[in-house]
């Protein structure tokens, strides 16, 4: 069997490692195979504790961008030299980015259009389908099928975290749905939340009770809509729901999948867990990745009106695996306050 250049950890709580031995998969039924040339970094790298891992010596990476460069024989929508990038399945070798090229389900590829650079593409995929989870999924928000923005509502949805990566795109989302933004935000970062495309913000340090009180008096309690992309903004979401919200139907969503909720039978809860994804045999996988199919089309339209733009990025030196090992060190280090991009093969 061909082998290839790629990252492994060996155990949990191992560091990473270059090696030049991995077996290079081939593609069946609905596969291509992609040659990887660039990644994204992300913060669910859990090499310390194994979480997702389903085999080892384990292959990671979630956000790739490469090219087709083999197909497997039921491939219809997909061609050998298209640009694509996607969120893999975090745990399965054979789908995962850190190695030079890696099987994905053609389905679950975006096609780069001409208006997004490789580098651009690698900061949307984890976030965009999370965020879209959340909303989509979780609160109901239909996006329209031509690419264009639907016309603006008499409504506000509110994204709690709205400057972090999940939360740009929420927004972005949130308005091309038709609905007002309202986000929260530390007031240093305010100008990326209107960037995204947010009609007002509110201070996310704030106590609960003023960041209710703020909701209230920026929505005249006109939203039903609230999704958190912090992690901490639960007792927010739901406070804000029964006291201040003038809505019938109330919807909570969060990308906190782990954390003890009580949310009250009179709201809507929903989380989002993009672990899920090419997992049919775990709670909600067959799912997510049904909507994940469905979804992706509609986004490529949204992306390449612009509607939907790119993450602000950083761009390690260099191309290979070792600039990869760098790269998740300085995000790990707190050193980057952007995405992480890294360049792993020269195209």
């Amino acid at each position: 069997m061909a082998t290839q250049t790629g990252i492994i950890i060996e155990a949990a709580n191992q560091p990473h490692k270059v090696v030049d031995n991995i077996p290079r998969p081939s593609p069946e039924g609905r596969q291509v195979l992609v040659r990887c040339l660039a990644v994204g970094l992300n913060p669910m790298y859990d090499h310390h504790t194994g979480m997702m891992v389903n085999e080892w010596p384990a292959i990671l990476g979630s956000d790739g961008a490469g090219v087709v460069v083999e197909l497997g024989p039921d491939v219809n929508r997909l061609k050998l030299g298209d640009y694509v990038y996607s969120c893999a399945p975090v745990g399965q070798n054979k789908f995962t980015p850190f190695q030079d090229a890696y099987l994905a389900q053609e389905d679950l590829l975006f096609k780069r259009g001409n208006n997004i650079s490789l580098e651009d593409s690698c900061t949307i995929g984890a976030c965009l389908l999370t965020s879209s989870i959340c909303l989509l999924t979780g609160a109901g928000l239909e996006l329209p099928e031509d690419g264009n923005r639907a016309q603006e509502k008499d409504e506000w949805i509110v994204v709690l975290g709205g400057t972090g990566n999940v939360g740009q795109f929420a927004i972005q989302l949130g308005k091309a749905c038709g609905y007002k933004v309202l986000a929260s935000c530390s007031p240093s970062k305010e100008s990326i939340a209107v960037r995204n495309g947010a009609s007002a913000t509110f201070d996310s340090r704030e106590t609960i009770d003023a960041q209710v009180a703020e909701i209230k008096k920026i929505t005249d309690g006109n939203f039903g809509k609230m999704m958190d992309a912090s992690t901490y903004g639960y007792k927010v979401m739901v406070k804000a729901l029964e006291t201040a919200s003038n809505a019938k139907e109330k919807y909570l969503t969060s990308v906190d999948s782990w954390s003890p909720f009580s949310t009250p039978s009179s709201i809507n809860e929903h989380r989002a867990d993009l672990g899920h994804l090419c997992r049919p045999d775990e709670r909600d996988g067959a799912q997510v990745t049904s909507n994940i199919g469905t979804w992706i089309p509609l986004l490529e339209k949204h992306i390449a009106a612009g509607n939907l733009k790119p993450l602000e990025y950083h761009v390690v030196d260099g191309v290979g695996w070792e600039q990869v090992i760098q790269g998740i060190r300085d995000m790990e280090g707190g050193k980057v306050g952007k995405k992480i991009v890294v360049r792993t093969q020269e195209e």
